[in-house]
């Protein structure tokens, strides 16, 4: 077999990005009732609230107990962390309370 000039393809091949239309799939203006979050779902409030509350405690201790002169750098990160996961938990109970209603 040849190999086709580039930008040509073979008689019966489809291109790269999906030229033919996969049966089910919705058309490119069509949109569903509920717009849904895609992928999977999120974790439980109260999980992300422990883990949350494990780097606060996490960056309380390197401040305390660490003796080294960049002791803030490990504190200042943990509990950077530590707030991001209990955002995340503030947007869980949000979202549900959203959903909800």
């Amino acid at each position: 077999m040849t190999r086709p000039k580039k930008g040509k393809r073979p008689a019966g091949q489809p291109g790269r990005r999906g030229d033919q239309r996969r049966p089910g799939s919705r058309t490119a203006g069509a949109r569903p009732a509920t717009v849904g979050q895609p992928g999977r779902r999120p974790p439980s409030p109260g999980l992300l609230l422990v883990v949350a509350l494990m780097w606060i405690a996490a960056g309380i201790w390197a401040l305390v107990s660490l003796t080294a002169s960049w002791k803030l750098v490990p504190g200042i990160v943990f509990i950077g962390l530590g707030l991001l996961y209990l955002r995340g938990a503030a947007a869980t109970v949000a979202r549900r309370a959203d959903r909800g209603h």
